[in-house]
């Protein structure tokens, strides 16, 4: 079994190199001996396929094997695999080369980092399918994800469909778990959400084209990473319909520490709130970006000035304040602390009101804040971003 290497159809100054990798092992009868039991058509992959799944990976030798076992593992066949590999510094490259013994992906290779936009408009450009399904190098998909998309898309009320996080990250930890269930909440409030984000979304080929695809600017298809937000806003702008249906799922490898989760809770805040700004949407529910998300930093802000106050004044009066927007805080989050003590129990509750409501919030200021500042001056001032 041979692996099709290919390079992105390049534009002018953008030389993607062809990748080598090794042949398939072969067994005594002469057939390709795959490293895991699959299928025998799931060894193969078809010339003209429904489906087309396209992976963009940066530095994702930890995650990559576990994406591809479980999209070989789904129920649904008729789809192919394009990996476009964005320059790792790590050993990625490696691993894929490791891979394509085992799994009939079609690989492409950026000579450098050109980022995720370009990426994912590579792999759509190569791609064979009908039908677009764009997911993460760190997303598993279950088993009836891949045709639950297809099902979804078919039926013809939305131009585009996605799926949530599942309500258990993949990995065991606290600040893993904790972004898996707060994700899975505000991703399955509606079924018609505003945006679809790229860790599962499907798209008709036709239609991807029509719209042109993701922004590859600097800002919101490299810097921000919010290109899958930005085509879905282009998409509702037009008069069409998204859908996320709660039974389609992937789970997230997130491999979060504390120092994690605060840089990511900072980056997105910031980079989000530039968009918001550009967008003129900063209060919208959307997403992660959820009403119960702003309402918490906003509470926990004043709440804080309001512990200052009393002690610069010596006087507890504005304790009560304080007990009051709290109890604001928590009622308007009720849904999504009930999930939380459901899924896991009284004492990770317990944890993570205590990470969401006294720490979260001022992460999440401050990288609004410096979204604000840096808005100001590279949108309005020096106008880098158009």
């Amino acid at each position: 079994m041979s692996v099709p290497v290919n390079k992105p159809i390049p534009d002018p100054g953008d030389e993607a190199q062809p990748v080598v990798l090794p042949q398939s092992p072969e067994s005594k009868t002469g057939r390709a001996a795959p490293a895991v039991k699959t299928s025998a058509e799931m060894l193969t992959s078809p010339a003209r396929p429904q489906v087309s799944v396209i992976i963009p990976i940066y530095n994702g030798a930890a995650t990559i094997t576990p994406v591809m076992d479980a999209l070989y593992q789904s129920t649904f066949k008729d789809f192919e695999v394009v990996v476009i590999h964005d320059c790792s510094r790590d050993n990625t490259a490696a691993v894929l080369a490791d891979l394509a013994t085992r799994y009939p992906f079609r690989l492409f290779e950026f000579p450098e980092n050109r980022g995720v936009s370009k990426a994912r408009n590579s792999g759509a450009k190569e791609a064979r399918g009908e039908i677009l399904l764009f997911i993460d190098a760190d997303c598993i998909v279950q088993p009836g994800t891949i045709g639950r998309c297809v099902e979804a898309l078919r039926k013809g009320d939305s131009i585009q469909v996605g799926g949530a996080y599942t309500r258990t990250a993949w990995d065991a930890d606290f600040f893993s778990n904790f972004q898996s269930l707060y994700i899975h909440h505000v991703e399955t409030k509606t079924e018609h959400p505003d945006y679809i984000a790229t860790h599962c979304m499907a798209i008709l080929k036709k239609t991807y084209e029509e719209f042109g695809g993701f922004k590859e600017d600097y800002f919101i298809g490299h810097a921000a990473s919010v290109e899958d937000v930005e085509l879905s806003h282009r998409l509702i702008s037009a008069g069409y319909q998204l859908t996320r249906p709660a039974d389609i799922q992937v789970q997230h490898m997130f491999r979060f520490t504390f120092g994690k989760s605060v840089r990511n809770a900072i980056k997105k805040s910031k980079y989000w709130t530039m968009y918001s700004l550009y967008n003129k949407d900063v209060m919208k529910d959307s997403g992660a970006a959820s009403y119960e998300l702003k309402v918490n930093v906003g509470t926990q802000v004043i709440n804080m000035g309001l512990v200052v106050a009393a002690i610069l004044l010596r006087n507890w009066l504005p304790l009560l304040g304080v007990a009051f927007l709290y109890g604001i805080n928590t009622a308007v989050s009720y849904n999504l602390l009930r999930l939380i003590k459901h899924e896991k129990g009284w004492w990770f509750l317990i944890r993570a009101m205590a990470y969401y409501q006294l720490v979260y919030p001022y992460i999440v200021a401050y990288g609004s804040s410096a979204g604000v500042l840096k808005y100001i001056w590279e949108v309005k001032l020096t106008r880098r971003y158009t």
